[in-house]
């Protein structure tokens, strides 16, 4: 499912580019521990994205009508399902949100998320990297869906936004990395 607006590069991401360096922020892990953004070793596919669905909670108001906000839970999914592909090739997997660490915690152990999912509910990385927000309903800052791939180095070898279809993200993410485009 899609927003009801069209999705297009509004350059919200347009201040964050390749060969930027990543600030060190550690953040809430659903590991139980602060990790880093960046992983210590190889590449690091860091999947930005608004926030999951919680059990029993309706969806803030107006937030179908925000392009990008919905998929949130296809997205961490599918990103789950492949990756030992992504451990594979040296790539280390990062979900970030603005939820809460509980919230994260209650997602992954009910999707089986293997991955360590960061909660940025102080708003550091946010911050100290100018991530664009979104809001709906009254609710809080969102970070709006990105992935951002990062060297070793913590420079910044690619920006993807937008992210038109969330489900099918991940699998465009690894042919991306395997070298097959995009």
């Amino acid at each position: 499912m899609t927003s009801s607006k069209q999705l297009m590069d509004d350059g919200a991401y347009d201040h964050i580019s390749v060969g930027t360096m990543v600030p060190r922020v550690q953040l809430p892990a659903t590991t139980g521990e602060l990790l880093d953004v960046v992983a210590s070793a190889g590449v690091t596919v860091a999947f930005l994205y608004p926030a999951t669905g919680v059990p029993g909670e309706p969806l803030p108001a107006g937030w179908m009508d925000i392009p990008g906000a919905y998929g949130c839970t296809a997205e961490s999914c599918r990103f789950r399902d492949l990756a030992s592909d992504f451990t594979e090739i040296g790539a280390e997997l990062r979900g970030i949100s603005t939820q809460t660490p509980e919230e994260q915690a209650e997602f992954a152990a009910r999707e089986h998320i293997g991955y360590p999912l960061l909660s940025d509910h102080r708003l550091e990385l946010v911050e100290a990297f100018r991530l664009p927000t979104l809001s709906a309903g009254g609710g809080p800052p969102r970070i709006r869906r990105a992935t951002l791939i990062v060297g070793p180095d913590r420079h910044l070898r690619a920006v993807l936004y937008p992210i038109t279809d969330p489900a099918g993200h991940a699998d465009e993410v690894l042919r991306m990395l395997q070298g097959h485009g995009p």
